[in-house]
Parts: C-alpha cells; sequence; structure tokens
C-alpha cells in the first residue's frame, strides 16, 4: 500500500460506527510516534487541507490521565474548532489511546469517541493503525475519516522530510 492510500479496515461494515484507517509512511516508527505525540510538530500536520492549528493554541499533558486541548482555524473564515480529551494508555513508540470531543461553543464538550493509534515497523516504514469511535452516526464517522485522511497526508509529508 503507498503511503498515501486510506482504507477502511475490511472487517468493518459499512454501516458500523467505527473508523479505521490503515496508513504506511516511509519513515521509522520512532520518528512517525515523535510527530504524532509531540505538539511542536502538530502545526505541521495536524487538520485537513483549508486549515490549520496554530502551537499556542496546542495545550497537553501527555502522560496516562493527563489532559490535551488543541483548536484547528478554518483558514477561508478563520472559524475556530476546539477539541479535547485525555490520554488513557501511552506505549512508546507502539501505542496511545486517548478520548475525542469537539467542544462547544459554550465551553460543554460534544459527544466523546475513543482513538488508538498502533504503530508497527514493516518494510520500508511504518504501519498505522487509527480507530476512531463509536461515532454517533455514518454521517460523522465518514466526516472524521476524511478529515483525519487529509491530515495522514500533511504527516505522510512532515516525516518522510522531518530529520
Amino acid at each position: 500500500m503507498s503511503e498515501a492510500q486510506t482504507t477502511r479496515s475490511k472487517s468493518t461494515p459499512t454501516e458500523e460506527p467505527m473508523l479505521v484507517i490503515t496508513r504506511h509512511f516511509e519513515a521509522p516508527a520512532s520518528r512517525v510516534w515523535s510527530a504524532l505525540t509531540d505538539p511542536d510538530q502538530a502545526p505541521s500536520w495536524w487538520g485537513p487541507h483549508g486549515f490549520h492549528t496554530p502551537r499556542e493554541t496546542i495545550e497537553t499533558d501527555f502522560e496516562v490521565g493527563g489532559r490535551y486541548r488543541a483548536c484547528m482555524i478554518k483558514d477561508e473564515t478563520g472559524e475556530k474548532l476546539w477539541w479535547s480529551g485525555i490520554h488513557t494508555r501511552i506505549d512508546p513508540p507502539a501505542v496511545f489511546e486517548f478520548t475525542y470531543a469537539w467542544d462547544n461553543e459554550d465551553g460543554t464538550r460534544g459527544y466523546e469517541t475513543e482513538v488508538a493509534v498502533e504503530l508497527e515497523e514493516e518494510l520500508g516504514g511504518t504501519r498505522m493503525t487509527f480507530t476512531q469511535g463509536p461515532f454517533e452516526s455514518v454521517e460523522s464517522r465518514d466526516g472524521h475519516g476524511a478529515g483525519w485522511g487529509e491530515a495522514f497526508d500533511r504527516l505522510a509529508s512532515h516525516v518522510r522530510t522531518d530529520g
């Protein structure tokens, strides 16, 4: 599979409210792990095309039970989209898990999902399996899938060029 391919797991039915993305990155697992977990690298890849995540909006306590919060900004309009969660498992450089929810304008949290990221060294780089859910709807799952897919395109470019 090329680094630009994003696929839904064949074992996940189309109507299942779980998102599974499998990617190959042309970089060692340690470099991919660093890009995924280092808030200083996040602005280089977080968010789909047409969005950016300024470093000053990223707050994280990267330990089990630690909270994180960040903001994606839509380039065209300046609209701010905050999200947050809690790190629930950290096993460098192979696995990390966290909760994920959009923050509402009134300060409350939206519908929460669980995310798992698994990295495995393979010939020519690293295989990442990203799982998120369950979602409230297939439409929500697919929207997140499109956004994460574009972010992972940016991540692939970042880890290929990052030293």
